[in-house]
């Protein structure tokens, strides 16, 4: 995206008597941070859909993306035809991104919903209308369980939050163990990934297949990315 020209429509009249040299520096400022969000909400999108529980939620990136993205869209109908359709499909690029992120971690919500509103670590990690979304969700499941069966049910059979000695849970939740593929970003060294196993050196774009629970700080951060 022309972020350069954001800031030509964006700048104050205090800002026209900066030299040429800075103007040209804070433009590729702003490029490098465009760029960074991008890559950032990209890398997130990725391992969003390659990790069986739900991760961070990239609010900045996509905060940033989506005020470029209303700028953009404001711009296209006064530029010429052939700049308008670059500037669209650049538009449209960035528009499917951030609702593909979205959508992905609204289906990790749906199947989970209980397990993430009751888990504080979990809780944390979602934006105030993904909270907000997932307790309703679970409000409409709990009142349409109760209303279809649960009531008929004895009363100590009713709970939707038991546990017992088996290990049985009535909560869902995903499947950390589940197997992942990962590449290394930065050099991690000596790491155990099994403990009757010898430790094996991780460099950088190495690819390992692997249990998701054992390299999940690592992705967490950063070190590791999923594909």
């Amino acid at each position: 995206m022309d972020t350069g020209d954001q800031y030509e429509t964006s700048r104050t009249a205090g800002m026209e008597t900066e030299t040429p040299e800075a103007m040209e520096s804070q433009s590729d400022s702003e490029e490098e941070t465009m760029e960074d969000d991008l890559s950032i909400l990209m890398r997130g999108w990725i391992n969003e859909r390659n990790a069986p529980d739900i991760l961070e939620y990239e609010g900045t990136a996509i905060e940033n993306l989506m005020e470029l993205v209303d700028f953009q869209s404001q711009r296209i109908s006064t530029q010429p035809t052939l700049v308008a359709n670059i500037l669209k499909m650049d538009v449209d690029r960035v528009k499917y991104l951030i609702r593909s992120y979205l959508r992905t971690r609204l289906y990790k919500i749906e199947q989970h919903a209980k397990y993430y509103v009751d888990d504080n670590m979990y809780k944390s990690r979602l934006s105030q209308n993904e909270l907000d979304y997932a307790k309703g969700f679970v409000a409409i499941e709990e009142k349409h369980m109760k209303r279809s069966f649960m009531n008929q049910l004895p009363p100590h059979l009713r709970s939707l939050s038991e546990s017992n000695v088996n290990g049985l849970d009535m909560v869902d939740r995903p499947d950390t163990e589940a197997a992942v593929f990962c590449r290394v970003r930065s050099n991690v060294g000596e790491f155990q990934f099994d403990a009757s196993e010898d430790p094996i050196v991780m460099r950088r774009n190495n690819i390992f297949i692997t249990r998701y629970s054992i390299i999940r700080n690592l992705l967490e951060d950063g070190k590791v990315e999923l594909i």
